[in-house]
């Protein structure tokens, strides 16, 4: 080396510009200490079977529920369902005779509020009233070949005359939904304590054997004549729909969809 470069070491055993000590040091600094005993890392193997045995448990437990069944569990008879938390109470299921003349509503709302109103109470001198009215709350053979078939021509409901012509309904309700509609108008504005004595309730039995018996086009008033007793079938009870006196009844038997409104 030349003796003129101050940075060139004459001695290069003892005159070394780099501390081999501390580069010693240093690298001795960065490596991991060796494990202390018992804090030594697990086998690769074992990680494995680990995982393994969590996969096999997971998929056993999602196929299985856990060995539990609707089957395990056991029925109280005449245990009560407690209150919905937050104060809220469970609705209990209305009786089979309001769901009947709730439909009825829901029908009559639909197809012939517009005339007899929502009242039933009609349109002086245009829409007869339904309310108070001898053809709803007399016999139920004429009230439904009315809504079946139609009328044509004066007619006098209520001690009052009116001369409008009424849409048939044979095509646009079927059985059940007559039945239903006959049973609300029946009951309602009043009626029901009119009718209370042979119970207001039509079922579709009724309804079907109107249907089957009395066609008739372009009905009057004369058409309606010897025709003032109830259906044949048994009658239900308001509430429960079952026939009263141990008669026989299918009050929602027939369900065939309307062929369309005319």
């Amino acid at each position: 080396m030349s003796p003129s470069d101050s940075n060139s070491p004459v001695h290069s055993d003892y005159d070394e510009k780099v501390n081999i000590l501390t580069e010693h040091v240093s690298a001795a600094s960065r490596e991991k200490p060796d494990p202390t005993e018992g804090n030594e890392p697990p086998p690769l193997i074992a990680i494995m079977i680990a995982g393994f045995a969590l996969i096999v448990g997971a998929g056993y437990l999602g196929g299985t529920n856990g060995g539990l069944s609707n089957d395990s569990f056991t029925f109280v008879e005449g245990y009560d369902v407690p209150p919905v938390p937050g104060g809220g109470v469970i609705e209990e299921q209305k009786p089979p005779g309001e769901i009947w003349l709730a439909e009825g509503k829901k029908q009559y709302s639909a197809i012939c509020a517009a005339c007899h109103q929502g009242n039933g109470q009609g349109q002086t001198g245009v829409y007869p009233p339904l309310a108070n009215s001898e053809w709803v709350t007399g016999g139920t053979e004429q009230l439904a070949m009315i809504i079946l078939n139609g009328i044509q021509g004066p007619i006098t409901v209520d001690g009052q005359s009116y001369n409008s012509l009424m849409t048939p309904w044979k095509d646009a309700l079927n059985d059940k939904q007559m039945a239903q509609v006959m049973s609300y108008i029946r009951m309602s504005w009043g009626n029901a304590e009119q009718v209370a004595e042979n119970s207001g309730m039509v079922t579709a039995e009724m309804v079907a054997h109107a249907r089957a018996t009395h066609d008739i086009p372009g009905m009057k008033v004369s058409h309606l004549e010897g025709f003032d007793k109830d259906l044949p079938g048994a009658k239900v009870d308001p509430i429960t729909m079952e026939p009263i006196g141990g008669g026989a009844a299918e009050g929602g038997a027939t369900d065939e969809e309307p062929a369309g409104e005319e």
